[in-house]
């Protein structure tokens, strides 16, 4: 009996390797068309504006500038915001957005938020070198203000 759980447990775990090994490590739109090289290749953007809807995650923040409503995403997950002492944006608040419009692989274009302004603080959410979300890897690397 030991010896056929022992084969289970190693089958599972050989398994599960491959699978983590291929993962895109974020390098990617999130939604299966493949890599990006860098959101920095997109166009640089500032939105400003009331939010007026918060998707869940992944469905971006949409904010009424006073001319349209935009969207945008990659805000990060709520434990990233708390770490950092600041209240996620809420319907009804304003914010300033600086991010980058990117067209993807299947030809749609997303604006990722790459720092957000609320109520007099900033939120530092991807690395100013390579694009990378701060609350990737460590948690407490990220900059926040």
């Amino acid at each position: 009996m030991k010896k056929k759980l022992s084969a289970l447990i190693l089958m599972m775990l050989l398994m599960g390797i491959p699978a983590i090994s291929m993962a895109g490590h974020g390098n990617g739109p999130g939604d299966g068309t493949g890599p990006i090289v860098s959101i920095y290749d997109g166009t640089p953007v500032t939105v400003s504006g009331i939010v007026t809807a918060i998707g869940t995650q992944g469905q971006g923040m949409s904010i009424d500038t006073g001319t349209e409503v935009v969207t945008v995403y990659g805000l990060g997950p709520a434990m990233y915001w708390d770490a950092a002492g600041i209240a996620k944006p809420q319907v009804g608040e304003t914010v300033t957005v600086n991010g980058y419009e990117v067209t993807f692989s299947d030809g749609t274009t997303k604006i990722i938020a790459t720092s957000i302004e609320i109520n007099g603080a900033v939120i530092e959410l991807r690395d100013a070198t390579d694009g990378t979300p701060l609350w990737r890897g460590s948690m407490g690397k990220g900059r926040m203000n």
